[in-house]
């Protein structure tokens, strides 16, 4: 009887389906796991600098937001599944990295994330083209595309100044900058 329901009311959410694509639903759950993905790893990364050891509060709290803006990501996307009548489906998390070598090295494994994750929507923007769907463009172009552009910058510059300062006192002079917006796109009006 309860299995009845069930497929009642997973018939009921499919009514919502239009024009949503089996492929766009497959890549549209990527999408969601690699945001988790990064969310996790990101998590990892900000209690890695957090550490008494380390004790880079401005990196913390970078990353810490990153690992934030990763879950509203995925959060955004799964409510979009459910008004398409997506069904979504999460997969584990892989294990993220424990620790860095160094400020610059988190940084640039930070940059590789945020590219693999801009091509994957990208990819997604173009899948979402070829099966005919502008609905999904629209909510990767309107939620997604221009906020990776911008971080990936963020972080381009970031590394642009942490390579310059090469030594200790750099590094902690970069840090202590970076916990009061020294980029412009982190500076509160």
């Amino acid at each position: 009887m309860a299995w009845c329901f069930r497929n009642i009311r997973r018939h009921m959410g499919m009514l919502v389906r239009q024009n949503f694509a089996k492929s766009c639903e497959k890549k549209l759950n990527e999408q969601i796991n690699m945001e988790l993905k990064a969310c996790h790893q990101y998590l990892a990364m900000a209690y890695h600098f957090d550490r008494s050891d380390i004790s880079s509060p401005g990196l913390h709290g970078f990353f810490l937001k990153a690992s934030a803006e990763e879950r509203e990501h995925a959060e955004k996307i799964m409510t979009y599944m459910n008004k398409r009548g997506g069904l979504i489906v999460l997969s584990s998390v892989p294990e993220p990295l424990p620790c860095f070598p160094s400020s610059l090295a988190a940084l640039k494994h930070a940059l590789k994330m945020e590219l693999e994750v801009n091509q994957h929507l990208l990819d997604l923007h173009a899948l979402a083209g070829k099966e005919s769907d502008p609905n999904l463009c629209d909510f990767i172009e309107a939620n997604f595309l221009q906020e990776q552009v911008d971080g990936q910058k963020i972080l381009a510059d970031y590394i642009s100044q942490l390579e310059r300062a090469q030594n200790d006192v750099g590094e902690y002079l970069f840090d202590k900058y970076m916990g009061t917006g020294m980029h412009p796109a982190n500076r509160i009006p």
